[in-house]
């Protein structure tokens, strides 16, 4: 009997420990718990500053051909 409680007990600590992090209400993995989340938000976060930097590039362009003619 001891042999058999602790074979549950470890199987439960097993399985427990190797499930995924789970959003409790939706039962479904966090999109906000991944390993690279930090890497992820640093990328995005250039996109954006690249984009605003090409919209600066386009305006700027504008109004050099609008001085010009």
């Amino acid at each position: 009997m001891n042999v058999h409680n602790a074979l549950l007990i470890l199987t439960f600590f097993i399985v427990s420990g190797c499930s995924d992090s789970v959003d409790k209400a939706t039962n479904e993995p966090s999109p906000d718990d991944h390993a690279w989340k930090a890497q992820t938000d640093a990328l995005d976060k250039a996109k954006n500053i690249e984009q605003m930097i090409i919209d600066a590039a386009d305006q700027q362009k504008n109004r050099i051909e609008e001085q010009g003619h």
